[in-house]
């Protein structure tokens, strides 16, 4: 009977050395690693059991598509223009504005275009796609 000389000289691995490894990768990363708030966008849906109201229409129609191509009331321009457009008719009265959104819109350029139109005034944004 033949004894393998090399099973004879092992040992059984120890698991405290790997929890150490484990626990120093985990506070690294969690020292390396950066935390950022994201924003926040209001949005206010309808409560059920409500009786529908006579809708009014609204004042601004808003028209996102691709490529950061707005439409203010049919006109296109640039979004730096629509927001100077959205500031002049708040001030001229409008209140409320829905902002029609193309299929091929990302939700992440929806969330900067309501994001935009928050900090310029405060219109009642409503979204339709």
């Amino acid at each position: 009977m033949h004894i393998d000389k090399t099973l004879k000289g092992r040992r059984r691995l120890s698991l405290t050395s790997l929890i150490d490894v484990i626990f120093l990768l985990l506070l690294f990363f969690m020292l390396s690693s950066t935390f950022t708030r994201f924003a926040e966008v209001d949005i206010a849906a309808g409560r059920a059991g409500q009786t529908a109201a006579i809708a009014k229409l609204p004042d601004i129609f808003i028209r996102l598509g691709a490529e950061g191509a707005w439409k203010v009331n049919g006109a296109a321009m640039t979004a730096d223009a629509a927001m100077d457009e959205l500031i002049r008719l708040e001030l001229s009265g409008a209140a409320t504005a829905v902002l029609v959104v193309r299929p091929d819109v990302s939700s992440q350029m929806l969330v900067d275009a309501l994001e935009r139109i928050g900090k310029s005034g405060k219109l009642s944004v409503s979204v339709a796609g």
